[in-house]
């Protein structure tokens, strides 16, 4: 049985519409690659954005913090986490769908090469990013992750 994978790219695409179609498109049975996570955009006021996410590095258990919860840092995990939050919970089928998606932060890594051949990008409608630009109300999800404290040197080629 061969696997039929879609390719999208993030690259100024807003976060939480673009997870929608992706969550969606997961439910529906496709298996999703993601490439460029790190320029997906958040859109709003930079300072706002932020302050809530700093504000809920704050959160954490009274009795014992390392039982969670985790908040993650790298764009890759910070979308799969926005695109699980979008899925049934305790049910299989939400479970299934996310094992379906692969995000990478910029391109596919040369080790899963062979296994993606032949991929083209696929394209998700979304909202016209002229507007967003003329108010400079957004930031990028990897300018957000420095903020909440990702070391870039984590990426590998």
């Amino acid at each position: 049985m061969v696997i039929e994978y879609q390719l999208y790219d993030a690259t100024n695409k807003i976060l939480g519409r673009f997870c929608s179609h992706i969550a969606k498109k997961a439910l529906l049975g496709e298996h999703i690659v993601i490439i460029n996570a790190k320029d997906a955009i958040i859109s709003g006021k930079k300072r706002d954005i932020h302050e809530k996410y700093l504000a809920r590095l704050n959160i954490s258990t009274a009795t014992n913090p390392r039982r969670g919860p985790f908040h993650e840092r790298r764009p890759d995990t910070f979308m799969r986490r926005v695109i699980k939050q979008m899925l049934p919970r305790k049910k299989l089928r939400g479970k299934e769908a996310i094992k379906r998606v692969h995000i990478y932060i910029s391109d596919i890594p040369n080790r899963f090469k062979n296994k993606y051949q032949k991929l083209e990008p696929n394209e998700i409608a979304d909202v016209d990013k002229k507007r967003l630009s003329y108010y400079n109300r957004f930031i990028t999800l990897e300018n957000l992750c420095l903020r909440i404290g990702w070391k870039k040197n984590e990426i590998e080629a």
